[in-house]
């Protein structure tokens, strides 16, 4: 089944897959520099797809982690390195200082990592379902502080995690794109595309990754992301706000099942 095609797939003819590997390699190199000598990094680490601990592939980014600078730093940091990457790579900075545990366990190596493309699938759902699971605790501990904050106050602080629990989601299924189908949809609608076509099976002959009645949810999440992400703040109606987060708790679970049920077929897809 074609789902479309990466978005960066208009500029794939003009360096093939591995050029593109050892141009990567090099404007990562350029990055480790400039955070040692411009910011004070103590320890830059490239890890992920690039460091080889799992395929390289046409949506591939660069993925740093650094330690010893400030929150300030870090965020100027954002923009320094993404000035050197050419127009069709991205790059993912983060901090050590602030991972989570299983993250950092991937930037030490500290667990064989294993270039089975289904093994290394299920490792990163795995990280996003912490993730999930993180979102969904502060959440409700936000919601728990609703009724002591002004109304407008609270919907703004919600919509950021609802926003963050549709993220978690929405990379859940870019993992699976990118890995297992043609890779991500484009065009201008390709949030919704995505979804819809990981609620399909797809390559590799794996399962829906969402069943209808996760999709018809997540689908109401994406638009929402839509009013946070172009900042309609005025859009913003506090009682579709709770109603919104009030909700996440139990999709949360629901993500988890599914999740939970496509990396059985994911390990039952590697050789023994």
């Amino acid at each position: 089944m074609n789902h479309g095609i990466s978005p960066h797939a208009s500029t794939q003819t003009h360096e093939t897959l591995e050029q593109r590997q050892q141009i990567a390699l090099q404007v990562a190199t350029e990055c480790d520099r400039m955070l040692r000598q411009k910011f004070g990094a103590t320890q830059v680490i490239l890890f992920g797809s690039l460091a080889g601990q799992s395929p390289w592939h046409w949506d591939s980014d660069v993925d740093l982690a650094v330690e010893g600078l400030t929150f300030e730093q870090w965020l100027l940091a954002i923009d320094a390195v993404r000035a050197l990457m050419p127009d069709w790579l991205a790059v993912d900075l983060v901090r050590l200082e602030t991972l989570n545990p299983a993250v950092r366990r991937r930037v030490f190596q500290k667990r064989d990592m294993t270039q089975n493309k289904f093994l290394v699938l299920k490792e990163h759902l795995d990280d996003e379902v912490y993730a999930l699971e993180e979102t969904n605790r502060a959440l409700n501990s936000a919601l728990a502080q609703v009724p002591d904050v002004p109304e407008d106050f609270a919907a703004r602080a919600l919509a950021s995690y609802i926003n963050d629990f549709y993220r978690c989601c929405k990379r859940m299924s870019e993992r699976v794109a990118v890995i297992l189908d043609d890779g991500l949809p484009q065009g201008e609608n390709w949030h919704q595309a995505l979804l819809h076509q990981l609620g399909e099976p797809g390559g590799e002959g794996r399962p829906p990754l969402w069943n209808q009645d996760l999709l018809t949810a997540l689908d109401e999440y994406r638009r929402f992301r839509h009013v946070v992400h172009h900042k309609y703040s005025n859009e913003l109606r506090p009682e579709e706000v709770l109603r919104l987060a009030q909700r996440v708790s139990p999709l949360t679970f629901e993500v988890k099942a599914a999740i939970a049920h496509f990396n059985h077929w994911l390990t039952t897809q590697s050789p023994q």
